[in-house]
């Protein structure tokens, strides 16, 4: 009896042994599944926003006589400055279009943009009545009316969804530039007693550079938002102050001014980029 039952167990566990090698063979030849990519927002892509800010800056003027025989006494004596400074500010907001390309932590691209701008400043000087010679007040003023830059960035994601850049690029915008010297003989008709007077302006679209650099980042899905600083400068612009009255200047050109425009722009943008999902591995 014991015999038989020692064969019998024998069989039994010879028997699981053979199930459980063949179930375990079968379990080592399943496939493996892995997960797949993960979809992320990546900073490749074209996207187009809205800007908005504040500018400030100075137009440096220089003014000198034109004409051999008027003008020179009135520099010479004082009466008209041979400098004067508007300072210009104001609102500036507009709209832009750009594309990046990412590489690792390193993000390049171009951006475009387009802006009305409210910059304006007036600057004068006054000289009062001395002797002979009347009061005279000479007045300046300078407006940027609109602006835009074509720029190159680079940036460095200080994060994935955080990007510090540098920029800098073309510049242009348009300039509009007034200069007048009125004597004060008569405060209803100045200028028709004093041939001293004059007036000009000038309005031209003015090319130059721009440089500066920012901080953007992502908002929502799509969505970014950036703060970014620029510096100008768009070059000189020269008028012409032409005779005003009615003697025999009437029409005659006694001074001209020479205004160098560059100033600073402080501006908060939010854009929405097109395409922007990658694939991480």
């Amino acid at each position: 009896m014991t015999m038989k039952f020692a064969v019998r167990a024998s069989s039994v566990i010879a028997a699981l042994t053979i199930v459980t090698s063949a179930y375990a063979a079968d379990l080592a030849a399943q496939p493996s599944y892995k997960a797949g990519p993960v979809p992320v927002q990546t900073w490749t892509g074209a996207y187009i926003g809205g800007t908005a800010g504040y500018g400030w800056g100075d137009s440096n003027s220089t003014i000198a006589p034109v004409d051999t025989l008027i003008a020179p006494s009135l520099f010479s004596q004082g009466l008209v400055p041979t400098s004067l400074n508007p300072r210009f500010k104001g609102f500036i907001g507009g709209g832009e279009v750009g594309y990046n390309w990412q590489f690792g932590h390193w993000v390049t691209g171009l951006e475009a943009d387009f802006s009305y701008s409210g910059l304006r400043g007036d600057a004068s000087n006054f000289v009062p009545l001395a002797g002979a010679n009347p009061a005279m007040l000479t007045s300046q003023s300078t407006e940027l009316a609109w602006f835009g830059t074509a720029r190159a960035r680079m940036g460095y994601l200080a994060g994935p969804d955080t990007l510090l850049f540098a920029t800098g690029g073309l510049a242009y915008g348009q300039v509009k530039v007034s200069t007048g010297v009125v004597p004060q003989v008569s405060p209803l008709l100045p200028c028709t007693i004093s041939g001293y007077c004059s007036s000009g302006s000038t309005s031209e679209t003015r090319v130059g550079w721009a440089v500066g650099g920012g901080v953007e980042t992502k908002i929502a899905s799509g969505w970014t938002a950036k703060v970014e600083y620029l510096h100008f400068d768009l070059g000189s612009v020269s008028d012409t102050a032409y005779g005003t009255s009615i003697t025999v200047l009437n029409g005659v050109p006694l001074v001209r001014a020479t205004s160098d425009i560059a100033g600073d722009i402080v501006r908060v943008g939010v854009n929405y980029q097109f395409g922007g999902a990658g694939v991480a591995y």
